[in-house]
């Protein structure tokens, strides 16, 4: 198969695991294998002119700093400028596939498409626990204008979630036969085709929690529902992973910090999911939700936040959802859950099968791929 050329351009390096948590190097490398020649172009800008960036974007509050750092005006032009420099050496008529909406790459001499897990419209919604809630109204119309002049100069906008590709019509006025859901797959340093889903678990009825920003991602939610746990499943335990959260001991609770998703020591990722019943992450915000599926491909059940995860766990099939910050609702589900083993079991199974017909980022790159080249001219 001769190879088709694409640019993209992300944020960070796609080639490794720090761009968009991995999304970037995952929809990068799913390119590849389905033939195309992708080059991939780091757009963040670094040394001094970073700093006079981050000096330019300087806000009384630190995490009002940072937001209008990340989206503001300052920061938007230099990665445009950045992405356009790139372009400058890409094949005139070749597409160009950006990450998110926080730079404009060339649209003269390449048709354009970017690839988003969320917008700041959708954001907005999303009340203090959203970043773009740090901004002043001023601030954010700013960033939906510039979002809006990116998703209009795409000949087509790539969406994470159908609720998103909603957003895009809705919010933005992008045309509809402009706007594709292409879904997003585990970001994974392995993809786990060959687990065994009939191994044994641990001996306890295990509970995984697993998230860096611990209050938005809803873990007070979870310690305080597991208390309830503990009185009517008391050999059940819970795994902190992904952050050092402000508990004193708990009877249960294991803290088992920062993990790596390419370690396979007993503390790395996949043998975390391996161990566990049920993947618990209340959110009170979540754009996609990734680890999500990261737990289905290994078949364990989920629960997450009804108002989010509804495209991804199947309510009563493959987890369930709840309301974020309902300890009492959480707790409920998690006591029936944990009291059929059994049934978390097949709800495992039923949630792989769904990961890997949609959350699979071959399958992913195809939709993207498929739009791509459906909406290039003729001979291009």
């Amino acid at each position: 198969m001769h190879a088709r050329r694409m640019l993209f351009l992300a944020e960070g390096n796609a080639e490794t695991w720090d761009s968009l948590s991995g999304a970037s190097r995952s929809a990068l490398h799913a390119i590849r294998r389905a033939g195309w020649d992708a080059r991939s172009s780091d757009v963040n800008v670094y040394g001094t002119r970073d700093w006079l960036v981050r000096l330019l974007s300087v806000r009384a509050s630190r995490r009002h700093w940072a937001q209008h750092y990340h989206t503001g005006p300052i920061g938007f032009a230099w990665r445009s400028h950045r992405a356009r420099a790139a372009a400058r050496s890409h094949p005139a008529g070749a597409p160009i596939l950006q990450v998110g909406a926080t730079f404009l790459a060339d649209t003269g001499q390449h048709p354009l498409f970017t690839y988003c897990d969320a917008n700041s419209a959708m954001a907005s919604r999303g009340g203090q626990w959203a970043a773009v809630a740090r901004l002043s109204s001023g601030e954010l119309d700013a960033v939906l204008a510039r979002e809006r002049e990116v998703y209009h100069a795409c000949a087509g906008v790539f969406t994470f979630t159908e609720g998103l590709r909603r957003s895009m019509i809705d919010d933005f006025g992008v045309p509809p036969e402009r706007v594709v859901t292409t879904y997003a797959g585990p970001n994974l340093a392995f993809f786990p085709a060959d687990t065994d889903l009939d191994a044994p678990k641990a001996d306890a009825p295990t509970i995984l929690f697993i998230g860096r920003k611990w209050e938005r991602k809803g873990g007070p939610t979870v310690v305080e529902a597991f208390a309830r746990v503990r009185q009517a499943v008391p050999q059940a335990r819970l795994l902190l992973a992904g952050c050092n959260p402000p508990l004193t001991a708990m009877p249960g609770i294991e803290i088992v910090g920062f993990v790596r998703r390419d370690d396979p020591g007993p503390r790395g990722l996949k043998a975390l999911f391996l161990a566990s019943d049920v993947f618990c992450m209340p959110s009170h915000y979540e754009p996609f939700g990734a680890v999500f599926s990261e737990a289905m491909v290994h078949g364990v059940a989920c629960v997450g936040p009804r108002r989010y995860m509804s495209e991804i766990i199947v309510d009563g099939e493959t987890g369930w959802l709840v309301e974020a910050g309902q300890a009492e609702e959480l707790a409920e589900v998690l006591i029936r859950a944990l009291s059929d083993r059994e049934r978390l079991r097949a709800m495992g199974r039923a949630g792989r099968g769904r990961a890997m017909h949609l959350f699979n980022w071959d399958r992913v790159a195809d939709r993207l791929l498929t739009a791509i080249e459906s909406a290039l001219p003729p001979g291009a």
